[in-house]
Parts: structure tokens; C-alpha cells; sequence
């Protein structure tokens, strides 16, 4: 059981800090607090060689409720503690605690203070393409040792990329980046977009993970930092995410030797890509085109190390440090560690300097030797790059203490910044700014309206003036000057080879000494002042216009405004090259004092047009529109349609992506393809033949053709009432709504035999061809008489009735 020494609860601060872990690890402070994980930096007391600062993540009690969860945790904590490689953090323990009396589960790992990759980037640091080849380098490395052991990453992002205190790279939180983050992957729509700016595209279309997801998350970290901006980062996760499917890499010239090795690192079908080992080779054949690269800015700090050694101790008082009460190492800002934040690395201004803690009353001893002293006074400053610097130095050296000093947490008291000087030292005049803004030297000189008893050397002769006896601090906290002056003061003072100051036959030039040495502290003064209103002055710069200009260019041109520079993102048609400035916020023209926000609004590209409905528009309607979009028109065959007329839009889609529909966004000049109606296909016409009227009827209709009668006809084979013909003939194509017409059965047609009796024979073949009869034979001769008719061999009367065409058979004897 954990031992609680945290107090009322507070939120996560007051839940954890001062708690011991597993009965070893004792909370110093609580990083951060997420939806997953809280991280808090801790102590280990459990080592057999001494307390270890180490750093612990604890997941968040709502995600292990699951059972499955906590079995997933405790495969993907042994596998995260199975990777050992010099550029990926080790796992080092994983158990159970209580929090707020909800169980849940913790691993721990090495404790880096070197900052992440985003704390750089945050830094507005941006890397040049041999310092991105380092880092990437030592990130293949660790991707490679993960790979092998068939471990992907799977959410690699500058933030997961730190750095030690000794400047190497490491990977964190393989294994369990991609255990935790599995939910918000079941919808892709739901991950947070600071993640999904990194993602693949296979991430994005919601496939499978695999190694090359590594890499492509590497190219967009190293692009980003040699740009300064994450290709395909759009607005919202759902934009971020589609904007990088299908697309290449965007690399530069800038980028040297590092651009194709960037480019196949970043192509889209992971088949394309380089696997981490090959990546980590060609970026070792491209280092051989590319300067020496310059060290990397990571952040350097010891504040952990100060509430470690607060921690140590085991009391509320300051870590124990050197004597001055100074931590080792950069000194803490004033009101303790939050007073400077991990990213605060801003350098000291001369403000720092109280100094309004010197006595500046002319009328006291030594007034203007402790002026001289205070500008002379090394100030203590981290600068941008996180490393300690100082600007003058008490000793009259060099500025800045030994690298290797520093390292061990110590330093030369005298040439500690705001450390008391060595008394056995000239102050030196360096770092002290004139009316010009240059250095200037000082003059250490002593009051002489009542100078105490002591000599210093004039011209080789001992004079009667000298400075205050050496005692402790006055008010400033420093030494009283010494009673030696520099050789310039001196020749201020007596520029005469010799003399004595106080020669009772040189009494008459008193005054004019007093003189001259009241101007010259008149004229220090002056200067002191002038020099200290330009720096604490607040200067202004006027805004250039940066509209057009490539977001690099323009930071480029703002750096030494003293601006604090936020930079937005949107879509403009005025200006479509992508990081190219669209506005500034304040305009070009006006004034901006230092330290105040401005803001660039870079362009990511021209703006999406929405597609709208295109389905049932005339083609001359649709291609209209598309142009007032700037979208290119593309004509697909034209196809029937039994709902569309002919001459409208059946149907679209974008080319290269089908998936999308009306409302989705695209790009200018995506090229759309319009299918057009020709109308209702045609339809064979039915065989009609033996229905009825009805029966037809009912047929056509299921055509959607229509039915038209015509005249009724005799027929021989088809029974009264029903069709015997119709027009168009059967399979003939019928344009849909078109009739069809149908002619009905009478039934046979019957006519009958005509009274041939008295008739010679060409009088009787004229009469049955009338009537509709044929003769087929004559029995007996053309001049005989007529005798009688018969069909069929069968004698008939006149008036029997046949089908018209009948033969007939004649005898005229």
C-alpha cells in the first residue's frame, strides 16, 4: 500500500505530490495530467546506489476498469521492458497503486531533462537539414531495434522523441503509445488532431499499422522541423487525415541531400517506402553532401534537479547548493522553479540587476567604485538554447564559466553571475554599455571630499587617497572597492607623471581635480542612465508586409523584433502557394513594441470547394457550375436512363476518388466526371399474335408502350377478336411511351357461288373471279354451255357459301 502524505485533495497535484509508489517511488512533482496517462516526476530510493531521479506514468483509473485492458497492460508493459537500445527510453518497473481508492496501473521510465523535440519546435527552433539528419539518424536506430522485435510505435510525433542530458536522442513509450491510443483508432474521426498530423495514410483509412507507419511519422517530424510546419496539417482531425492520402511528400531544394531521402520516406503506399534501416542508411549517404552540423538547442535545466534535492533533504526549505544558495548548474529564477517554465529560456535582461541596490548617494565613501563594480557585475542568463551564459564577468576574464564546471554543478564564485567579486581583482569594464550602446571602461574612483587615511601609487609616487578599508558587504552585497586603482582611474585623477594629490603647494589645483572628478562622475552617471533607458527601454518596429512571403523567409525577417510570433493557419484563394503569409495581424505599416504578439496567418493552400448536387442538372447547367468552382469538367459516355431525361446529369464522381459524394471538399482544378442521360433505352415491341385486345394491351403497358387498333381483318387461322397483325412487327425497337397498333380478327372471309346458269364460259370466269372464286379446272370446251360447279370434286348450288380464293371445278359441254 502506498503511503500518502499528499493532504486535502487539490486535483492531481494534491493527490500525488510528496505520495511514495510502490513504497519507493516519492512524487516530486506532477508534469502533466492527460486523458490517458498523469505524469509525474519522482524519486527512486529503491537503488542500491543512491537515489535516482526517474519519471512515472500513470494511466488514468477509468481506463483500467477492463479487465482486458489490464491483460493488455501487463503484455505490452513486458514487451516496452524487452527493448533495450541506447536511443529508446527504458522501461525500467510497471505495478499497481490506489488513486482517489480506484486501483489502476503505472510504468516507470528513465527520467530525460534534455526536453522533447516538441519543446524545441514549441521554441520557435527550427533545425537545419544536417541537425534533422542527426536526429532522424538516432530515431531510425530506435525504430529499427523496435521493428525487429515486431514492435511499431504507431503514434510517433515530436513529443515522443526526447532528449537525455547528455544530448542523445530517445524514443519513448513504445508498446504502450499504441495500447493506449487503440480506442480513439477504432474512429479515426475521434483522435486528437496533435496526433493526427502524424499519422499515415493507412492510418488514416483506418488499415492495419505496420513498421513503415514509423517511418512516414519520422518524415513529417523532420520536415517539420526544417520547415517549421507539419505537411498536410489541416484544421481538424477529419481534414488532417484525408488531406494526406494519395499524396506525396512535399520536399524542397532547401532541404539539400536530406530531400529525396525525406520523399520516399513520406510516399504514400507504404510498399514505396524505406523500412527504418534503409532510411537510417540513406540519411548516412546524405550526410556526406551537407555542412557539419551545428549542436542541437535542447532545453537544459535544472529544476527537476532542484526539487530532487529539496526531495532529498526532506524538507520545505531550498535544496542544498553551493554556498552563495544557488542551485548547481543554471540558477533558479526568483520565486522558485514554477517561476521559469521548461520553455522559458529567454535570455536575462540587465533589468536583473538591482540596480537600485547600490548606494548611488554622492555625498557616502566609495559611491561611484560601487557604480563602477555593479556594471561591471557578470548577469546570469539561459539563453534560447537552454545554455547558461553571463555577460561581463567581476574577475575582469573571459564571460562564462567552465563548460566541465557546470556540468558538475560548479562554478568559480567570482565568475558567477551576481556573485560577489574577488577582492583581490580589478573590476573589469567589460559588458558595460555606453551611450552608444558599445562598452565602455569605467573609471574606479573614491570620494575625495573626506578621503581616509591610505595611499595608492599616482606617477610612481604614494598619494594620500584611497578608498574605503576592505570590510563586509555594504549595501549592494558586495565587497567595498579596493584601495588600489586601475591604472585608468589614476591617470583620470593626476595625469601628471608625478606629484602628490594632497601637496600642500598643490592645494590651489584641488579644485580644479574636484572639478574634473565631479564631471567625470557627472558623465558616468549620464551614461549609466542612458545606457540602462535603451535597455529597459521599450523599443518599437514597424510591420513589414509579408504577404506572399514563404513563412520561413518571414520569420526570417521578424527575428530580431523581439515579437512573440504565433502563427495560424487557412485556406486562401489571394494567396494559394502553401506557407506562403496570407495577412499579419497588425498589418504592414504599423508599429509594434517588442515583446508583444504578433500574429502570421500562413496559407495552406487555396480554399476547398464544396461539390455540390450535380444528378438531374442540364450538362450545360453542371459545367457552369463546376467552372464558377474552378473545377475541370470531364464527360463519361452517355447512358439510358428510365428516370433522367436525356441532355441531364445521370450521375458523378471525382476522379481518383470515388468514395466522395455531394458536400465533399476538394481542391481547385480536381477534375470531376459528368455522366449524362440519353434518355429511356428502347424496348423491343412484344408479338402481339392470338391476343386479345386485353391481353395486348396489358402487355404494352408493361413496356410503358401504349396501344392503338386498326382496322379488324379476315383471317383464316386466327379465331374473331383476336390480333392477326401489328405495326411495328415484333422485335423492333420502341422508344419508351411510342404506340403500337393491332389489327383484330373477323374470321374468315366467306363469299358466295353466283348463279352461272345461261352464261358462256368467259361470262362464268368473269362472274367467279368477281365474286372471289378461282377456277381450277374445265371439264368439256370454252364453247359449250354451262352444265354445272363443283368444289372438290362435290357438285354445288348457287349460293353456297366459301372462303374467298376457293377453286372451283366447271363442266360447259
Amino acid at each position: 500500500m502506498d503511503e500518502d502524505t499528499s493532504g486535502p485533495d487539490e486535483g492531481v497535484g494534491g493527490r500525488l505530490s510528496g505520495r511514495v509508489l510502490a513504497d519507493r517511488y516519492r512524487v516530486v512533482d506532477v508534469v502533466s495530467s492527460g486523458a490517458n496517462t498523469i505524469i509525474v516526476d519522482a524519486i527512486d530510493s529503491g537503488r542500491p546506489d543512491g537515489d535516482v531521479p526517474v519519471t512515472i506514468k500513470i494511466v488514468n483509473p477509468e481506463r483500467v476498469v477492463d479487465t482486458a485492458f489490464r491483460d493488455d497492460f501487463r503484455r505490452q508493459v513486458q514487451i516496452a521492458m524487452s527493448l533495450s537500445h541506447p536511443n529508446i527510453a527504458a522501461v525500467q518497473d510497471w505495478g499497481e497503486i490506489e488513486l482517489d481508492g480506484s486501483s489502476t496501473l503505472f510504468w516507470v521510465v528513465d527520467h530525460l531533462d534534455g526536453g522533447s523535440l516538441r519543446d524545441l519546435y514549441d521554441r520557435g527552433r527550427l533545425l537545419e537539414p544536417s541537425q534533422a539528419l542527426v536526429v532522424g539518424l538516432e530515431a531510425c536506430r530506435a525504430l529499427d531495434a523496435a521493428h525487429s522485435r515486431g514492435v511499431v510505435h504507431s503514434e510517433l510525433t515530436p513529443s515522443k522523441m526526447v532528449f537525455g542530458s547528455d544530448g542523445r536522442l530517445r524514443v519513448i513509450d513504445f508498446a504502450m503509445a499504441r495500447l493506449l491510443g487503440r480506442d480513439a483508432w477504432e474512429d479515426p474521426a475521434t483522435v486528437a488532431t496533435h496526433v493526427a498530423r502524424y499519422a499515415s495514410p493507412e492510418q488514416s483509412l483506418g488499415l492495419d499499422v505496420e513498421p513503415k507507419s514509423d517511418v512516414y511519422a519520422l518524415a513529417l517530424c523532420l520536415i517539420e522541423g526544417i520547415t517549421g510546419t507539419v505537411p498536410f496539417a489541416g484544421d481538424s482531425t477529419v481534414s488532417t487525415l484525408a488531406a494526406r492520402v494519395g499524396r506525396l511528400m512535399p520536399v524542397t531544394a532547401d532541404m539539400g541531400s536530406l530531400a529525396s531521402v525525406l520523399e520516399r520516406a513520406g510516399r504514400p503506399d507504404a510498399e514505396d517506402r524505406w523500412t527504418a534501416e534503409e532510411f537510417g542508411e540513406a540519411l548516412v549517404q546524405a550526410a556526406a553532401k551537407l555542412p557539419r552540423p551545428e549542436p542541437i538547442p535542447i532545453l537544459a535545466s535544472s529544476l527537476f534537479a532542484a526539487s530532487v534535492a529539496q526531495a532529498r533533504s526532506g524538507s520545505g526549505g531550498p535544496p542544498a547548493g553551493p554556498a552563495d544558495g544557488r542551485t548547481s548548474g543554471l540558477d533558479a529564477p526568483p520565486g522558485g522553479p514554477d517561476a521559469l517554465a521548461a520553455d522559458d529560456t529567454d535570455d536575462l535582461e540587465m533589468d536583473d540587476v538591482e540596480m537600485d541596490d547600490v548606494d548611488r548617494d554622492a555625498g557616502e565613501a566609495g559611491v561611484v567604485g560601487e557604480v563602477a563594480l555593479a556594471a561591471g557585475l557578470g548577469v546570469a542568463a539561459v539563453d534560447a538554447d537552454g545554455n547558461d551564459t553571463a555577460t561581463g564577468d567581476a574577475t575582469g576574464e573571459a564571460s562564462g564559466a567552465d563548460d566541465d564546471a557546470v556540468e558538475d554543478g560548479t562554478r568559480d564564485e567570482a565568475a558567477d553571475a551576481g556573485g560577489a567579486p574577488d577582492p583581490d581583482a580589478a573590476p573589469s569594464s567589460e559588458g558595460v554599455p555606453s551611450a552608444t550602446g558599445l562598452a565602455a571602461p569605467l573609471v574606479l574612483l573614491t570620494d575625495i571630499a573626506d578621503p581616509p587615511t591610505g595611499a595608492v601609487q599616482v606617477g610612481g609616487e604614494a598619494d594620500s587617497i584611497a578608498g574605503p578599508p576592505s570590510g563586509p558587504p555594504n549595501a549592494t552585497g558586495l565587497p567595498e572597492p579596493t584601495a588600489e586603482l586601475p591604472a585608468a582611474a589614476a591617470a583620470v585623477i593626476d595625469p601628471t607623471p608625478s606629484g602628490t594629490l594632497y601637496d600642500e603647494e598643490r592645494a590651489g589645483r584641488r579644485w580644479f581635480r574636484t572639478l574634473a572628478i565631479a564631471l567625470v562622475i557627472l558623465v558616468g552617471i549620464v551614461a549609466l542612465g542612458y545606457a540602462g533607458w535603451l535597455l529597459l527601454r521599450t523599443k518599437s518596429y514597424e510591420v513589414p508586409d509579408l504577404v506572399g512571403v514563404d513563412e520561413a523567409v518571414a520569420l526570417n525577417e521578424i527575428a530580431g523584433n523581439g515579437w512573440v510570433v504565433e502563427t495560424e493557419r487557412e485556406r486562401s484563394d489571394a494567396v494559394p502557394e502553401e506557407d506562403h503569409v496570407v495577412r499579419t495581424i497588425p498589418v504592414a505599416g504599423e508599429q509594434l513594441d517588442e515583446g508583444a504578439t504578433f500574429v502570421i496567418v500562413v496559407s495552406d493552400g487555396p480554399e476547398l470547394r464544396t461539390i455540390p448536387e450535380l444528378a438531374g442538372m442540364t450538362l450545360v447547367d453542371a459545367q457552369a457550375t463546376l467552372e464558377d468552382l474552378r473545377l475541370l469538367v470531364v464527360e463519361a459516355p452517355p447512358v439510358y436512363s428510365e428516370t433522367v431525361p436525356a441532355g441531364a446529369v445521370v450521375g458523378w464522381q471525382v476522379e481518383g476518388n470515388t468514395s466522395l459524394v455531394a458536400g465533399a471538399q476538394v481542391l481547385p482544378e480536381t477534375t470531376i466526371v459528368l455522366t449524362v442521360s440519353l434518355g429511356p433505352e428502347p424496348r423491343p415491341a412484344p408479338d402481339l399474335t392470338g391476343q386479345t385486345v386485353d391481353e395486348a394491351t396489358a402487355t404494352l403497358a408493361e413496356l410503358q408502350l401504349a396501344i392503338e387498333r386498326g382496322e379488324d381483318e379476315f383471317s383464316s387461322t386466327i379465331e374473331v377478336g383476336r390480333v392477326v397483325s401489328q405495326d411495328p412487327p415484333p422485335a423492333t425497337p420502341v422508344e419508351r411511351d411510342a404506340a403500337v397498333t393491332v389489327r383484330v380478327s373477323k374470321g374468315p372471309d366467306l363469299v358466295p357461288i353466283p348463279d352461272l346458269a345461261g352464261q358462256t364460259y368467259p361470262q362464268a370466269q368473269q362472274t367467279l373471279a368477281d365474286a372471289g372464286f378461282v377456277i381450277d379446272s374445265l371439264l368439256g370446251t370454252t364453247e359449250g354451255t354451262f352444265v354445272s360447279v363443283s368444289v372438290d370434286g362435290e357438285e354445288v348450288q348457287a349460293g353456297a357459301t366459301f372462303p374467298r380464293g376457293t377453286g372451283v371445278d366447271l363442266i360447259f359441254l
